[in-house]
């Protein structure tokens, strides 16, 4: 055989595959929206309202302390327990909304919803993003959650979660007008007849949409560029659908805010306020969770605690309170913020960082 010949039996040289790499992981949302001006100019006017509040306030810090050193820590620990156990329930309403829509656990189209547990997990989620960014961004956090756990629709999933809010308003209004009814005899301050007033504007407000939605969806889909338009009737579709088993769904959202009210009436046992109304402590706690939706600072970070402090305040001055000082309320908004603020940002920290390493 010739040398020619012979190279030509030999093999070309095998030419190496080109490295594909790894698709990288989707960016999380969150830590983005964390970082930026918007977020730290929220937080900024939330402690500056905290600050304004408690400069009109004659309180003696030396005496908070005191109090908070002699907090009955077993009906304290009661409380966070209460306060988590809100989670679950409103889990098991969430999956109730999301079957009203189409989605069940194992559908045949392939979507997989998490268990109780896991709608539970991406709920705290949504509320520990709620806490660190303004604008109720963590509501959208929830449904991107849901999507990328279980290749749902952004879009109508977005909106199962706009038809829970527009419950928890109404029912919200209603405990409220039944609360101060109960606690102030009829006779309402001017104070609290503002709120009740804002309240009810609210629920206007969300019944006009509601109507306009449901009678003049087709006109303002007209009008959604054509891009959106598939979104759009989608979030449609997820807000509107979700009326439905409306006895369960009202059932999960009572227990729920009766259980956010016993952690509030915990909160002010453990610091000794035995004497307090059970219809004030309602008052107050609901109106705090109404605060919560303003898009203006975290979880109403700065509202909140203020609205804890003047309610309490003004229940005193009407005999409504006994033992309430400027002191004693102040207590209860620390108390009740280290659990419903501070311990959420903290478990939740944990949690978000298991979950991105899961």
């Amino acid at each position: 055989m010739t040398e020619k010949a012979a190279t030509k039996m030999v093999d070309p040289p095998v030419q190496p595959l080109p490295i594909t790499p790894e698709p990288a992981a989707e960016p999380d949302p969150l830590a983005k929206r964390f970082l930026n001006l918007r977020t730290l100019l929220s937080f900024v006017i939330g402690l500056a309202i905290l600050g304004f509040v408690l400069s009109r306030v004659e309180v003696n810090f030396g005496e908070i302390r005191a109090r908070l050193v002699q907090t009955n820590l077993p009906l304290f620990l009661g409380a966070v327990v209460l306060y988590y156990a809100t989670f679950p329930i409103r889990a098991l309403r969430w999956q109730q909304l999301l079957r009203n829509v189409g989605y069940a656990k194992g559908n045949d189209d392939g979507t997989r919803l998490p268990s109780v547990f896991g709608l539970a997990e991406i709920v705290l989620l949504s509320w520990f993003a709620n806490c660190i960014v303004p604008a109720k961004l963590g509501d959208a956090y929830r449904a991107y959650l849901l999507k990328s756990n279980a290749g749902v629709s952004f879009s109508k999933t977005f909106g199962t979660i706009l038809a829970e809010r527009i419950i928890d308003m109404l029912l919200l209004f209603a405990l409220l007008a039944v609360s101060v009814l109960l606690a102030f005899s009829g006779a309402l301050p001017s104070v609290v007849l503002n709120i009740m007033q804002v309240g009810l504007v609210l629920v206007l407000l969300v019944v006009a949409g509601l109507f306009v939605m449901r009678n003049l969806g087709g006109v303002i889909s007209r009008f959604v560029p054509k891009r959106f338009r598939q979104q759009y009737t989608l979030f449609e579709e997820g807000t509107l659908g979700s009326f439905q088993s409306l006895p369960l769904v009202l059932t999960y959202s009572v227990l729920g805010w009766a259980i956010e009210a016993g952690r509030l009436y915990l909160v002010c046992l453990s610091l000794g306020l035995t004497s307090l109304a059970p219809a004030i402590v309602l008052f107050v706690a609901l109106a705090s969770a109404l605060l919560t939706t303003l898009p203006i600072t975290p979880a109403g970070l700065g509202f909140v605690e203020s609205a804890i402090v003047g309610i309490l305040l003004l229940a005193a001055n009407w005999g409504l309170a006994p033992g309430v000082d400027e002191n004693a309320a102040a207590s209860v908004a620390i108390l009740d913020r280290v659990i419903s603020y501070w311990s959420l940002v903290t478990i939740g920290i944990v949690v978000y960082f298991l979950t991105r390493k899961r």
